[in-house]
């Protein structure tokens, strides 16, 4: 699926998404989510998070204002395209991974999306009122992510980020290690996300997504920079305004 409008907002359609350069974040990714487990996507996640996800995209949609002009960064399967689309905005999405652009098509959510990678947007300069992504920020150069967003955001556009993040209270640690001892028992046996979860809880002790981002919004011209954990502070949304 390809993005189509009276006004293109494309510059670059790529014919091949192995012709980039990735990052490890990006390989990362790529092996986690793949054709061999795009269809039981959904309800991985749901399952997964206890319902938590659906939770979280509708606290992160709420800061998004209605009729609104939206790209929504690894979109997937479209939980979030559906959330955006209720909310009345005209959205173009970006994924890693095609056979999960294919899950989203099945869906038939009004929304013109490509295969691509999110350190690479292919869009015009200042197009987008707002720019929305979950589970995106753990994965990417968060400098060069950024740096794309403020590029193709309008002035005053909003940028709004959301992906787990490592609880800061001990007692909301120890929950949540033996929340991941759990996840990955259950898990074990599933070929199609074993791989995942054996890997997931490092990346996000490690990554510390949520303690860096403030200081890059900030050299890149973001202002009104608003920071919110969710449920024992295993997520975050963080939003910002690009100011000129």
């Amino acid at each position: 699926m390809y993005l189509n409008d009276n006004q293109p907002p494309i510059i670059l359609v790529l014919d091949d998404i192995h012709d980039m350069d990735m990052t490890m974040g990006v390989k990362l990714a790529q092996s986690f989510f793949n054709k061999n487990n795009s269809r039981s996507y959904d309800r991985l996640v749901k399952l997964a998070t206890l319902g938590q996800d659906l939770i979280w995209k509708k606290k992160l949609v709420e800061r998004v204002p209605k009729r609104s002009l939206v790209l929504e960064m690894a979109c997937g399967t479209g939980i979030l395209t559906s959330l955006l689309k209720q909310n009345y905005n005209k959205v173009y999405g970006i994924d890693l991974t095609f056979e999960y652009l294919y899950e989203l098509g099945e869906k038939k959510i009004d929304i013109d999306s490509i295969n691509g990678s999110a350190e690479f947007l292919p869009f015009q300069n200042g197009y987008f009122d707002c720019i929305v992504a979950s589970y995106l920020p753990k994965y990417v150069d968060l400098k060069i992510l950024v740096s794309e967003c403020q590029r193709v955001l309008k002035k005053k556009g909003l940028l709004i980020l959301h992906d787990f993040t490592y609880p800061k209270r001990l007692v909301y640690q120890l929950v949540w290690k033996i929340y991941f001892r759990i996840i990955k028992t259950l898990w074990r046996l599933d070929v199609r996300w074993a791989n995942v979860f054996n890997g997931l809880d490092k990346l996000i002790i490690n990554n510390h997504w949520d303690l860096k981002i403030n200081s890059i919004l900030e050299s890149h011209g973001f202002v009104n920079i608003h920071r919110q954990y969710q449920t024992f502070e295993t997520s975050a949304i963080i939003s910002a305004f690009k100011d000129e």
